[in-house]
């Protein structure tokens, strides 16, 4: 790749998106852990996707969650297991991202956390991160596995940062009444007071982020590999529906793309988080087109 004024700009924007990192550590990649409910819907797989085609990112971890109805959680954590396992199969990702499968039910409580191998791996990942830099832990669906990973080693709070899918920001109060936090209220009530730096992209930001399925079909569609499974999901899970709101595409492109998003400070029941409030929609969607063009990789 020919290094341009464009790409240096890029790696500065990067480094101020991975917060925590020193200056020195400026030009290392930032370190990503995915956590997704990835057969729960359309958008997870291409967000997915996004992450694991771009060359800023060191995508290291993949894991399954699941949620309640029409099937149970465990059962639905296995569906999302088995996409999880399909799409790095596609990208040949398999051998060298770690894909555990994460918890079969929600928390029981707000200090009991739910064992499971994407708990322990997420622990392991962040404990191995160098001193002053962090692991990006992104979390598309309910919370269970990153905030039983702060609860079964508190330690790890100050070697990473979360970045999730969910709640709703209005007038300027942060509340619960959003599919991933209801997933696991009691693991978003974990995150919140965990004190681990906390970035949300609220589903209220996003209620015009529609994105259009003669879009993805011009684009991938005959191409092959992952890019026919993201059509076929979107043929499959919603064959009728011409337009969708790809919510999870959001929060890759805000980290990757900081001018293209607005983020702000809000305190929240004393806590700090940081939310997205607001997102360039044709931005997002031009980015995205063109990282995940076929051939690009």
């Amino acid at each position: 790749m020919i290094k341009t004024l464009a790409t240096a700009l890029l790696a500065c924007a990067l480094a101020s998106a991975a917060r925590g990192a020193p200056p020195e550590a400026g030009r290392e990649k930032p370190v990503v852990y995915i956590d997704t409910d990835m057969a729960a819907e359309v958008d997870d797989p291409f967000a997915v996707v996004r992450a694991m085609v771009a060359p800023e990112l060191n995508v290291v971890g993949l894991s399954a969650v699941g949620w309640e109805g029409p099937l149970d959680f465990a059962t639905n954590t296995r569906a999302s297991q088995k996409m999880n396992e399909e799409v790095l199969a596609l990208l040949h990702l398999t051998d060298r991202v770690s894909h555990p499968i994460g918890a079969l039910h929600p928390m029981r409580d707000a200090s009991t956390p739910v064992d499971s191998p994407a708990a322990r791996d997420i622990v392991a990942k962040a404990k191995a991160m160098p001193d002053g830099r962090k692991l990006q832990v992104f979390v598309l669906g309910a919370y269970t596995n990153v905030a039983s990973a702060l609860l079964l080693d508190p330690g790890v709070r100050d070697r990473m940062a979360v970045h999730v899918m969910g709640f709703i920001y209005d007038n300027n109060r942060l509340t619960t009444n959003e599919s991933n936090c209801e997933g696991d209220l009691h693991a978003a009530s974990v995150l919140l007071k965990s004190g681990v730096e906390l970035n949300v992209m609220a589903a209220s930001t996003l209620r015009r982020f529609q994105w259009s399925k003669a879009d993805a079909v011009a684009r991938f569609k005959g191409k092959g590999g992952v890019h026919d499974y993201l059509v076929r999901r979107w043929e499959s899970y919603v064959p009728n529906d011409p337009r969708r709101t790809l919510w999870d595409i959001a929060a890759f492109e805000a980290f990757l793309r900081p001018h293209l998003a607005t983020l702000t400070d809000v305190v929240h029941e004393g806590a700090k988080v940081r939310v997205w409030t607001r997102v360039d929609v044709p931005g997002m969607q031009a980015d995205y087109w063109a990282a995940t063009a076929p051939g690009r990789r």
